[in-house]
């Protein structure tokens, strides 16, 4: 976990915590989030959606999302993934990819700065995220604009 970034961690300690409560209690699966529930708290995660599009090339953490959007860190994330069928690190991950890809076809900006302006905490990350998302690196989908 050498590149997550904080986001990505706050996650991983919610699965984490999940299975514990499952484990020493009849809590159901995270994704049995009744309907009338879901409908309530679409604003809540417009609301989430909205702060990391206005904020993603910062290292946001789960609590900052749920405290904008004003519900406990365990609540949002269950509620998020629920609703949008990702967790917010993907979430967040597939907004800096796609920004970088618009970046890669419109600027001769270098990749490594690139990465870090899109809010990745390395080039390596990037690179890496990059290659698992589109199927090529950087470098190689900026190619076919040359």
């Amino acid at each position: 976990a050498g590149n997550a970034d904080t986001l990505e961690l706050d996650e991983r300690i919610m699965v984490l915590l999940e299975k514990v409560i499952r484990l020493l209690s009849n809590f159901s699966q995270p994704g049995n989030i009744a309907e009338n529930l879901k409908k309530f708290h679409l604003v809540t995660v417009e609301s989430a959606r909205d702060y990391m599009l206005s904020h993603f090339q910062k290292n946001i953490s789960l609590q900052q999302l749920a405290q904008h959007c004003h519900v406990s860190a365990f609540h949002f994330s269950r509620i998020f993934k629920s609703i949008q069928h990702v967790s917010p690190h993907q979430f967040l991950c597939a907004v800096r990819l796609n920004h970088a890809k618009i970046l890669l076809e419109t600027t001769e900006l270098p990749v490594g700065d690139m990465a870090f302006e899109c809010g990745f905490n390395s080039l390596e990350h990037f690179v890496t995220a990059y290659k698992k998302n589109f199927n090529m690196s950087p470098t190689a989908y900026r190619g076919q604009f040359a």
